[in-house]
């Protein structure tokens, strides 16, 4: 069971929680301004760059160089972004002067192009030529750096770089011109704020790895995997995993962001299913979280195996639904009062916001003041903080409702014994006070009434219990639940068209079906407090005493639905017949008429008969008036 509200020192550690995550991670956000703020490359590219499409690869270097009329664009904004392309692109990049710097660098901020080649020249003379790309081992590139770095040398001359890229994935070209020396202040300061973030990220994993060992709790072990999953995803897109995890690994680097990306979307679903009680409020809601997860543990082998631009587009577009829907899924559950989803939502939006910022920043519609890669980690860290607050609380509430329902089983065990002590003591006490004559002489007389009370009560037909034995026990029950104010359930059960089957089978065969009707309801009632009578003719009743309508109508659906679907062994053949139930619950007044319950249940009958029979009919008082 969730809580919907916690103890008012329970929200002063959450806020006080809230508040600390808030200080630490506006820290860091200030820390990322001053990377950017001190440490600037001298110049961006991105307007006036040409590019050219080439669709059948079959351009070379000195066609670019040397063709006319080759159909160059022009860039006229700085994104340099191209979308998801599987054609190959030119790019002729003039840079500026480099005579006055000391030496400089060529940065690409993408480390996610499959093949690519720079080529520097001054006028005709080429200054060098790079090959880079994932589609090389790391150890290949001439600087051993995330992103794609070739040296700048020293010109008096105009210098051009020819650039040609073909990837399977996106087409990005942020490029930057470096002063070396600032290169390396960025480099240092931004490989120390990685290195924080992915460590938080590996002590979050570990940490819940090692509470699911202790406590045995899947919610740690889920969301220990998907913190893993989104670090590597987050390095993936980063270059770190190709530069430390998989240097040599080309297949693993060309298929890694198929295989995390997925896995961390899959991981968050059934991780907000373990963590919300999504079940106990939506059936639907449910349903669609686990078909999503479903839909993503299955896009991790099609991702192997489909074309990897096809599979791309395909997780773009399902996280671009997953996303918002794990938002809108929290917000709805902090409408109807689950305090842990208000941490949840919080979280998911943080992730959301972070991730349109960055979109927006691509798209260039507005310029942010730092790099989008640390503003997309900052929101995963805020994200996954919020999380593991969220799986702390709500393992502390599981705990703490354990440990109650422990100290209330304790104490009516206790009280369960007391009680038990107290009755053994006045059982003791009043066995005593018998004589050994008088306690024959009652063990006699008890058991020759016993027989005679068998003999009378007894159904000669059938071996149940017969009418008279259900009017004292009926008058019986009813007292307790007068008396106990517990719930008392009474149904009468008659066989459908049982006239018709005696006229065209005889009697004899009709005596056969009422005693496997009444064999079937004797097996099924379980309880020593539950009775089956011989109402008269072909008509049952039962009693279930401490019983609600819930249960009896489960107990005695089950029963038609058995009886319905058998076929009765008669010296005539296999005979299939049907039942009609009425069933009436009630708690006893003091002031109510004794009878009143069987004939609610008498009328509940007649209305399953009125119905068309072989159904159960409740006894409902509303609809009793509006018969009347």
């Amino acid at each position: 069971m969730y809580r919907t509200e916690e103890p008012q020192v329970g929200r002063r550690w959450i806020v006080l929680s809230i508040l600390v995550v808030g200080l630490i991670f506006f820290y860091c956000f200030w820390q990322m301004l001053d990377i950017n703020r001190y440490s600037q490359p001298q110049h961006k590219i991105g307007a006036g760059v040409e590019y050219l499409v080439d669709p059948e690869s079959v351009l070379t270097l000195d066609d670019i160089r040397l063709k006319s009329g080759l159909p160059w664009q022009t860039e006229r904004t700085d994104l340099l972004s191209f979308g998801i392309q599987s054609d190959t692109y030119w790019f002729r990049i003039h840079l500026p002067q480099l005579s006055n710097l000391q030496f400089s660098l060529l940065e690409l901020d993408y480390p996610l192009l499959d093949d690519l080649k720079i080529w520097l020249y001054t006028g005709d003379r080429q200054l060098g030529s790079y090959v880079l790309g994932d589609s090389l081992p790391f150890a290949a590139r001439s600087l051993a750096l995330e992103n794609f770095v070739v040296p700048l040398q020293q010109t008096q001359d105009p210098l051009t770089a020819y650039v040609r890229v073909h990837t399977s994935g996106a087409i990005k070209m942020p490029l930057y011109v470096w002063n070396a020396d600032s290169y390396l202040v960025y480099h240092g300061e931004h490989n120390l704020f990685t290195g924080g973030f992915f460590g938080l990220l590996a002590a979050l994993a570990l940490s819940n790895f090692f509470f699911f060992l202790t406590t045995r709790t899947l919610s740690f072990l889920v969301y220990g995997c998907y913190v893993f999953c989104l670090c590597l995803t987050l390095m993936t897109l980063n270059g770190i995993g190709y530069k430390y995890l998989w240097p040599d690994s080309i297949w693993l680097q060309a298929k890694s962001i198929l295989l995390f990306a997925p896995a961390t979307i899959f991981f968050a679903l059934v991780f907000s299913r373990h963590l919300l009680p999504i079940k106990q409020h939506s059936l639907t809601m449910d349903w669609v979280v686990k078909a999503l997860a479903a839909l993503f543990l299955i896009s991790i082998p099609l991702g192997l195996a489909l074309p990897y631009t096809l599979m791309v587009k395909v997780f773009l577009v399902l996280t671009l639904v997953v996303v918002p829907f794990l938002c809108a899924l929290g917000l709805w559950l902090c409408l109807r009062g689950v305090v842990i989803a208000r941490l949840y939502t919080l979280g998911w939006i943080t992730l959301l916001v972070s991730a349109v910022m960055v979109s927006l920043d691509n798209l260039n519609m507005f310029n942010l003041a730092i790099r989008t890669q640390y503003l997309l980690m900052l929101g995963a860290s805020i994200e996954a903080v919020l999380l593991a607050m969220v799986l702390a609380i709500n393992y502390d509430q599981q705990r703490r409702t354990l440990f109650e329902a422990q100290e209330q089983s304790l104490d009516r065990e206790r009280q369960l014994r007391e009680a038990q002590d107290q009755a053994q003591e006045e059982l003791e006490y009043k066995v005593q006070e018998r004589t050994l004559e008088l306690e024959i002489a009652l063990r006699e007389l008890s058991e020759t009434n016993r027989e005679l009370e068998e003999r009378n009560t007894m159904d000669a037909l059938t071996g149940i219990r017969n009418r008279r034995y259900f009017d004292r026990k009926y008058q019986a029950e009813v007292r307790r639940s007068r008396r106990e104010q517990s719930s008392l359930t009474v149904a009468m059960i008659d066989i459908d068209h049982f006239k018709q089957l005696n006229d065209t089978y005889g009697h004899l065969v009709g005596d056969e079906c009422i005693r496997a009707v009444a064999q079937v309801l004797r097996e099924q009632l379980r309880r020593p407090a539950d009775d089956v009578c011989r109402f008269g003719g072909e008509e049952f009743a039962v009693l279930l005493p401490n019983t609600d309508i819930e249960g009896a109508c489960a107990l005695l659906e089950s029963i038609r639905e058995k009886l319905e679907n058998m076929a009765i062994p008669t010296p005539a053949g296999e005979i299939k017949l049907t039942i009609s139930i009425g069933v009436a619950t009630a708690i006893i007044a003091f002031d109510a008429n004794d009878m009143l319950l069987l004939e609610q249940a008498d009328k509940a009958l007649y209305g399953a008969k009125q119905a068309g029979r072989n159904q159960l009919c409740q006894y409902n008082e509303l609809a009793e008036a509006n018969q009347e």
